[in-house]
Parts: C-alpha cells; structure tokens; sequence
C-alpha cells in the first residue's frame, strides 16, 4: 500500500513539473484536468512586474495650509513569526489589488481618450479608489497628524534603484473633505 502510494505520488509531482513547462504533448491531460488537480506556477511569467507603486498623500488645512507628501509605507519589518501569522498582509495585498485595478481604469480611460474630468468623476466613485481613500484616512488618522480638513492622495510608479528614469504619477486624486 506505501509502495503504491509512493508511485501514485510520484508520477503526480512529475506530471506537476513537466506540466510547468507547457508541452503540446501534455494536452489530453490537460483536457481530462477539470478540477485542476495539476498545478501552474507562472509567478514571474508571463508578465513580471517592472514597476513598483507608491501610494503618497498630502493634508491640507484652514490654518496650516497644504502639507508635504507622505508615502503611505506598503511593505513594512517582518518578523519569523509573520511566516506564520500576519493578518496585515492581507491589509497590504488588497491594496496592491486596488492599485492594480485603478491603473488598468486609467489606462482604459486614457485609451478611450476621455477627458481627466470625466475620467476623476468617474474613478472617484469606483470600489478601488474608495478603498484607497479609505486606507489614506485612517494612514492619516493614525499617525501624528495636524487638524487637516482635506486629504488628496496620488499614485506613483517607481522603476527601481538601479533605474534612471524617475517616478512618475499615475493619478492625483482631488481634495476630499475629512472628518
């Protein structure tokens, strides 16, 4: 039964590892694998990323006027623990989603060619863009801030140390009103 077991796994983990390669000659199996019972890592391909993005803000207030930048920090010091429990990745994947999906409406938009207004009014009620207010908020709330009356927020896209061409913004948002 062991002996049995052994080769049934066996042939599983090399099915897995010929399977990563995309053989033509592996299209029957593929064909049968409707529960996906083989699995596909395709982490770096088959677009890696070549960018990174930044989420920076700036308060604004009757008495203190408009403030400096301030980069809302996305990866932050593990610990060996966090291997184990870190519930504040799951905090950090959801904003790197809604980043990625306000971009791809950006870019969408650009290429409609529709003008910066309507492409604001419009991004500024969508589920992304109110999530990324809402992280910018309570960033804003929680650290040492002044009696701001306004927030705006902008994505940046950065290109890496070792790159010689400088960040540049993706989308500014307008000055939103906070509590």
């Amino acid at each position: 039964m062991d002996t049995c077991a052994a080769f049934i796994l066996g042939i599983w983990l090399l099915i897995s590892i010929l399977w990563q390669f995309q053989f033509k000659s592996l299209t029957t199996i593929k064909e049968l694998d409707f529960i996906g019972i083989f699995p596909n890592w395709t982490f770096f391909a088959p677009n890696p990323g070549t960018s990174d993005y930044h989420i920076i803000y700036r308060s604004a207030g009757e008495d203190t006027g408009i403030g400096e930048w301030i980069e809302i920090p996305l990866i932050s010091y593990r610990t060996y623990s966090n291997s184990i429990w870190n519930p504040e990745k799951r905090k950090v994947k959801l904003l790197i989603d809604c980043i990625n999906a306000l971009i791809k409406t950006v870019q969408k938009c650009r290429k409609e060619h529709m003008s910066e207004l309507y492409m604001t009014q419009n991004l500024c009620t969508s589920v992304p863009y109110l999530l990324i207010l809402n992280a910018v908020t309570k960033f804003h709330k929680n650290s040492d801030a002044t009696n701001a009356t306004h927030l705006q927020f902008t994505l940046v896209e950065s290109f890496g140390i070792e790159s010689t061409e400088t960040a540049k913004p993706i989308i500014s948002s307008p000055f939103h009103r906070v509590a």
